[in-house]
C-alpha cells in the first residue's frame, strides 16, 4: 500500500469511527507504530485529522464544529499553561465572563485562588469545576449545544446582557494570521459577542495550534480585544498587534 493509499484509509477510517488509536490502526492497515506514528503526524500538520492521546480522531469539514470530548483532549498542556498564565490577568474582587471553550475551562480551574471572584458564564460545567471553591458562580442556562458544554440560544445571550463584568476570557478555533478570530460554532459566538460587548477587558486564550485559515464564522478581530495569552510567544506573527500578546 502507497503512503497516499495508506494516508486515505486512515482518514476513511476515521471519518466512520470518528477516533482510533495508534494500536488499532496499526492493526488494520498491517504497518508499525512508528510508521503509523509519522503518517498521523503529517496528516495532523495538513490539518486533516486530530491528535488525541495515544491516537487521532475524525476532524471533519471546514465547517463542522467538534464534539467536547475531542476539544477536551486536543492540546492539553498547551491549555494547562494558558490557564496559569491568564490566571495573571485576574484581581481579587473582580467579575469574570468565562465561555464555554475547553481553554478557558483551564482558568476556571484556578481562579479559586483569587479573592471575592464573581464568574458569569455559559459553561454547564463551570458547577463541577468550581464547587468546591469560594468563588460566586452565575451559569445561564439556556439551550445546551450539541456534544458540548456551550449553553446557547436567546435565553443565554439575555443572561449575559444583564451582567457587567471587569474581564471576558474566552476562545475560538481559529486566528488567522489577518488576525481574524473565527469559530465553527455559530450560536456559541453569538453568546460571546454579548460576552465581550459586556466586558470591560477581552481576553483571548490561544494556543498556538489554532493559527490557520479562517473557520466558516467571524467572531471579531485582534485590533477589537485588549490581550492575548498563549502558551508560547507568537506575538511575532503580529507585528502591528505585539503589544497585546501577554509577555514571557
Amino acid at each position: 500500500m502507497s503512503l497516499k493509499e495508506r494516508e486515505n484509509a486512515i482518514l476513511e477510517y476515521l471519518r466512520e469511527k470518528r477516533e482510533a488509536t495508534v494500536g488499532e490502526l496499526c492493526a488494520i492497515l498491517f504497518v508499525s507504530e512508528p510508521t503509523m506514528r509519522r503518517d498521523l503526524y503529517t496528516l495532523s500538520r495538513a490539518g486533516k485529522l486530530l491528535r488525541t492521546h495515544g491516537g487521532a480522531a475524525y476532524k471533519g469539514a471546514r465547517g463542522e464544529n467538534l464534539p467536547q470530548a475531542f476539544r477536551e483532549r486536543e492540546q492539553t498542556s498547551a491549555k494547562a499553561i494558558i490557564g496559569k498564565r491568564a490566571l495573571s490577568l485576574v484581581k481579587d474582587g473582580d467579575t469574570v465572563m468565562v465561555d464555554a471553550s475547553s481553554t478557558a475551562a483551564e482558568l476556571l480551574k484556578l481562579i479559586g485562588a483569587r479573592r471575592d471572584i464573581v464568574v458569569v458564564t455559559n459553561n454547564a460545567h463551570a458547577p463541577a469545576l468550581l464547587s468546591e471553591t469560594a468563588v460566586k458562580i452565575f451559569v445561564s442556562g439556556g439551550e445546551l449545544a450539541h456534544g458540548t458544554y456551550a449553553f446557547v440560544g436567546g435565553y443565554a445571550e439575555d443572561f449575559m446582557r444583564s451582567f457587567h463584568a471587569d474581564v471576558c476570557f474566552f476562545s475560538v478555533r481559529r486566528l488567522t494570521l489577518d488576525g481574524d478570530l473565527t469559530d465553527n460554532a455559530i450560536a456559541e459566538n453569538a453568546v460571546r459577542r454579548i460576552m465581550l460587548a459586556k466586558a470591560k477587558k477581552k481576553v483571548l486564550l490561544l494556543d498556538s495550534k489554532k493559527l490557520g485559515e479562517a473557520c466558516m464564522n467571524t467572531l471579531c478581530s485582534l485590533n477589537e480585544i485588549d490581550a492575548v495569552v498563549s502558551e508560547t510567544d507568537i506575538s511575532s506573527l503580529f507585528p502591528t498587534a505585539r503589544d497585546k500578546f501577554l509577555p514571557f
